[in-house]
């Protein structure tokens, strides 16, 4: 079992703004494929002054948010940021999220995953589908440490954390070598969530880029669009379209107004009740396997 990082490394996240959680090195030594960055990991805060933001991550790690009214069959969510495979917004995107989810006996767990190097590797997703893999086999291979039921951990991702999330949800085999017991276990979620999701369609077209091949045994899925969406809302409709042609449920919401990167922060009217459809759509999920 993976020990919790040092306590230096703990008081520098909290200095970042993060909650006082625990938090789990996603590898035990070096990442897979000798990857890391030259530059050293940065905090900011947005250019507009409203959320924390990540960049140049090199050592990614797990935090986990237990929720204080949990029951042992309630689901945990693990929460991938999104920023372009370039940032990652961990307070309006990771934090803010998982903490919703923990009012309503929701476990949450948030991912800081490893950024590329934009000019040399490719393909983007490949560092960050590796450290979603292993956060899921580290979520069931602690499941009795923090009383989570191993049998119900989703993936949920914004704009490219959405990516990451549908890559992760269609990739059925681990992308890097096993370093220990925990390797030992699945790496693919049980239910997946996608909130404005980015780089999953062809062109505007309703049709999947390569890297994400839906089949029958996709989990089911939660979506969120807005049409004004920059990121394009055929986002949204190629993925759900996917899942109707072998049958996989989707549930699909998709607003006229709204834009991109709003996290639970919208104030626009109908798009605001996007987290209680999501935790409604949880919940009943839960409870058609047992809870």
């Amino acid at each position: 079992m993976l020990s919790l990082l040092l306590p230096l490394a703990i008081l520098m996240t909290q200095t970042q703004g993060a909650p006082n959680d625990p938090m789990l090195d996603v590898w035990p030594s070096a990442p897979p494929d000798g990857w890391t960055r030259s530059d050293q990991e940065a905090w900011r805060t947005d250019e507009n002054g409203h959320f924390r933001v990540v960049s140049n991550v090199s050592h990614p790690t797990l935090e986990i948010f237990t929720s204080k009214t949990v029951k042992e069959t309630a689901p945990t969510v693990l929460i991938c940021p999104g920023g372009g495979y370039y940032i990652e917004a961990m307070e309006h995107e990771g934090w803010e999220i998982a903490k919703r989810l923990n009012k309503v006996g929701i476990n949450a767990a948030v991912l800081k995953y490893r950024l590329p190097n934009r000019d040399s590797d490719k393909p983007l997703h490949k560092a960050p589908l590796q450290d979603a893999q292993r956060a899921i086999r580290l979520l069931r291979y602690n499941s009795g440490k923090y009383h989570i039921d191993p049998t119900k951990i989703g993936i949920l991702g914004f704009s490219a954390g959405g990516h990451l999330a549908a890559v992760t949800s269609n990739t059925y085999e681990a992308t890097y070598n096993s370093v220990d017991e925990a390797d030992q276990l699945s790496p693919h979620p049980n239910f997946t969530v996608l909130i404005y999701p980015a780089y999953l369609e062809i062109d505007r077209k309703t049709e999947l880029n390569p890297e994400i091949t839906v089949t029958k045994d996709t989990p089911s899925v939660f979506i969120a669009q807005t049409e004004d969406d920059p990121i394009q809302v055929e986002n949204a409709f190629a993925y759900a379209l996917a899942c109707r042609k072998v049958g996989v449920p989707a549930e699909l919401h998709v607003w006229a107004k709204g834009g991109h990167g709003y996290g639970l922060r919208t104030k626009e009217p109908g798009l605001s009740t996007w987290p209680d459809l999501l935790i409604a759509w949880i919940q009943e999920w839960s409870r058609q396997r047992g809870s």
